[in-house]
């Protein structure tokens, strides 16, 4: 018997791991696959052809977050940084090249040139803003997220008569808050391209906090994993290792055993893990819970995997479909709410090629080649994008990510070949019937069409891999391939993830905890879900000292109000 078991061995299930086995648990994390990882998923091609990066590619959140500080990935676990100053670039298709520097004034100095000094000179000023603002959402990541009215109370108490307006940013849309500001749709295209790293359309309301990212990230290198995105897991299982917890792959959980009202053990694989202390779900509120989405048969959107067969570990289930936990445990007023949770309404899912190439294409400008590429063309085109995505269809200019692994170390691909990461948003349900082999290659053929128009150089193909939306519900069983498990609209972020009652990390059970991305503050690879939920399990259980517990939140209380004091004077000098 363990002390704590941990379904799902995404990022943040393991690092919710780490930290209760740093704190003197013992820790066994099961996950269904055959590797842990999740969305961060680096694979070897056979016979020494090369090696591709299938899913998440930048790593900066969990260096931002202090997760990788304070678990010691780098320092003890062997986990190393690719650092550059070449943050994004923008290439649009007349050949524009929209360089984001970690340098606000090389950025702008850089803009002037390309899109006029009216709005290089206005991209400084919302730089500014938006950097204050994003502080004062970052220093609401740490514990259990304030609920709307405690957000608006916080906001004027550190913001005052600024407080109204950066609500306001927050609620609107990314669309609206960039076109306020700016003029050129090929400068807004990137911005509103990371607000879209959601899946929610930079149209809706709720982005205009991702309308603000992308400027704010000036002052801090990105951040590549050496070795690729998997260094970053394999840190992360040596951490859990070093402490004296154990990961168990190939081990689907099946249901959560509840006795006397407290989680006790959980069924995986055919066996059974008992639990002395209790039990930490890194999967989605849905399916821990039901009535919500189910593994097993592809059903209503006939989704195929690459290979032309239903992923095996999941597809659509539909309402009153049963979760882990028996529904004579589940809460009404639980149940009631969970029936209002929902992934998927937006019909968006995601594609990736990855590819061997005959050659790295010339990027410029010069060591742009390193960067993350966000190639939306206009923002008019990422709107209109996900307007037809949404009725089943591909965009006719869809937004493509684009990176080159290979540029920034060697023993991706063989000698003078490169290696091509490129992913874009596609429909979860077709209009035009499932994603078999054919409607796969069809859309891979266009979106790597667009990916050359953008860079404005072809590349030639040695050997690729297409990763569709069944082929990513077959890795990590999320409802719609959905990297942030729930959709991250509006009335599902804060104190409203994934439910009210479900948005401390506790759940009603006793011993029975929530984590992973569908819980606060979402999706990315940073860790913050992960932290949060342990420490929120470590002082249910008693492993934290009271003494201890209080000095943290004394500490975390002090960093809100100075990051607050921070945000208010920095608001005032960029308004």
């Amino acid at each position: 018997m363990t002390d704590v078991i941990v379904i799902g061995g995404g990022h943040n299930g393991l690092v919710c791991g780490c930290y209760l086995a740093r704190a003197g648990l013992g820790v066994t994390v099961l996950e269904q696959s055959d590797t842990v990882g999740g969305c961060i998923d680096t694979r070897d091609l056979p016979d020494g052809r090369g090696r591709l990066e299938l899913g998440a590619y930048e790593h900066g959140g969990i260096r931002g977050s202090g997760v990788a500080a304070e678990l010691e990935l780098e320092s003890r676990h062997g986990l190393r940084f690719h650092l550059r100053d070449e943050v994004t670039l923008g290439p649009a298709d007349d050949g524009t090249r929209i360089a984001f520097h970690n340098s606000l004034e090389r950025t702008v100095e850089g803009l002037g040139p390309v899109v006029g000094r009216a709005d290089a000179d206005a991209y400084r000023r919302f730089a500014a803003w938006a950097t204050a603002g994003m502080r004062l959402i970052g220093s609401l990541d740490a514990g259990p997220p304030p609920s709307t009215g405690q957000l608006a109370a916080l906001a004027q108490a550190s913001l005052g008569v600024d407080a109204a307006p950066f609500i306001q940013t927050l609620l609107g849309s990314a669309s609206n808050v960039l076109r306020s500001t700016f003029a050129d749709e090929r400068l807004m295209a990137p911005m509103a391209h990371w607000a879209a790293h959601s899946q929610q359309s930079p149209l809706d309301p709720g982005t205009g906090a991702g309308g603000l990212a992308l400027a704010a990230f000036h002052g801090a290198p990105a951040a590549r994993p050496a070795g690729g995105s998997r260094a970053t897991v394999e840190a992360l299982v040596r951490c859990l290792q070093a402490a004296g917890g154990r990961v168990v792959a190939n081990a689907p959980a099946s249901s959560v055993e509840v006795a006397g009202g407290r989680a006790v053990a959980v069924v995986a694989g055919g066996e059974r893990y008992p639990a002395s202390r209790g039990v930490v779900s890194a999967i989605d509120a849905l399916r821990l819970f039901g009535d919500g989405w189910a593994s097993g048969a592809a059903g209503a959107s006939g989704v195929a995997g690459a290979s032309g067969a239903a992923g095996a570990s999941g597809a659509v289930g539909g309402r009153g479909a049963r979760g882990l936990v028996a529904p004579e445990h589940v809460p009404a007023r639980l149940a009631s709410q969970l029936r209002r949770v929902h992934s998927g309404r937006r019909n968006v899912s995601e594609l990736k090629v990855d590819a061997v190439i005959e050659a790295l294409p010339v990027v410029e400008p010069a060591g742009f080649e390193r960067a993350f590429m966000l190639s939306a063309n206009t923002i008019s085109d990422i709107e209109r994008s996900f307007a037809r995505v949404q009725l089943g269809e591909l965009a006719e200019r869809p937004p493509v990510m684009i990176a080159f692994p290979s540029a920034l170390e060697s023993g991706w691909a063989p000698d003078g070949k490169a290696v091509a990461w490129v992913s874009t948003f596609v429909p979860w349900r077709r209009a035009g019937g499932g994603w078999d082999e054919p409607a796969l290659e069809h859309a891979a053929d266009r979106v790597w069409e667009i990916a050359e128009r953008a860079l404005g150089e072809s590349m030639a193909v040695v050997e690729r891999r297409l990763t569709g939306p069944a082929a990513w519900v077959a890795r990590h069983t999320n409802a719609n391939a959905n990297p942030n498990h729930i959709e991250m609209s509006i009335d599902q972020l804060l104190g409203f993830r994934p439910t009210p009652s479900l948005s401390g990390y506790k759940t009603p059970i006793e011993g029975l905890f929530l984590t992973g991305a569908g819980t606060h503050p979402g999706g990315g690879i940073t860790g913050v879900p992960g932290r949060n939920a342990a420490r929120v399990a470590l002082s249910a259980l008693g492993v934290e000292p009271r003494g201890t517990r209080l000095a943290r939140r004394a500490r975390e209380r002090g960093a809100l109000v100075r990051d607050a004091w921070k945000a208010t004077r920095a608001l005032r000098r960029a308004s």
